[in-house]
């Protein structure tokens, strides 16, 4: 065998080590990828039963939303890590546009079906979180529309409504009014 002939078989088996050891770590990202999503989900579920308790405790929902943001970072330095690493086995250099998860297992096709795997669970979960995400705001926005209503309803201001005072005489139409009744 020739010098030659040997530095192309160790370029060769090198390249296959980095290919085999770029598959396992973006299999490795997809799953720590997919903890972070679970841990997510666990608490926009504690925090949605938070919000449908009558001892809504504020410290406690900020809290969450620290570890949301927190849980939220790490998700999107993984997101990058695993679009970095696609882009270079595409041969992409920055700027360049994302890839869509379900492209991701046919840039590895010697664990396609790993990577697929990952790939759907993280789409399920990802589901999951959005439709909590979504029932709690519905919650908080019907509740404040509520609120919103009593508000109108205890300082609505009507310049045609006749009110009456104190002491029951008619006052001039307009101005606050405390409680107003339908008749």
């Amino acid at each position: 065998m020739t010098n030659d002939s040997r530095r192309l078989l160790i370029e060769a088996i090198t390249d296959f080590a980095r290919e085999d050891a770029m598959a396992h770590t973006i299999i490795h990202l997809l799953e720590t990828k997919e903890a972070l999503y679970l841990e997510l989900q666990e608490i926009l579920e504690k925090e949605s039963r938070l919000l449908g308790t009558p001892e809504l405790e504020l410290k406690e929902l900020w809290t969450f939303t620290e570890e949301k943001n927190r849980l939220s970072m790490e998700i999107d330095a993984l997101r990058q890590r695993v679009l970095d690493m696609a882009a270079h086995r595409l041969g992409l250099t920055p700027p360049f546009a994302p890839i869509h998860l379900r492209e991701l297992p046919r840039l590895f096709p010697e664990e396609e079906p790993r990577i697929t795997r990952c790939v759907e669970t993280l789409i399920f979960v990802k589901g999951k979180i959005r439709k909590v995400a979504e029932s709690s705001v519905s919650f908080v926005e019907s509740y404040l529309d509520t609120v919103e209503e009593v508000i109108d309803m205890l300082t609505e201001t009507s310049s045609e409504t006749r009110i009456y005072g104190v002491d029951r005489h008619l006052m001039e139409p307009g101005g606050s009014v405390l409680i107003r009744g339908e008749a």
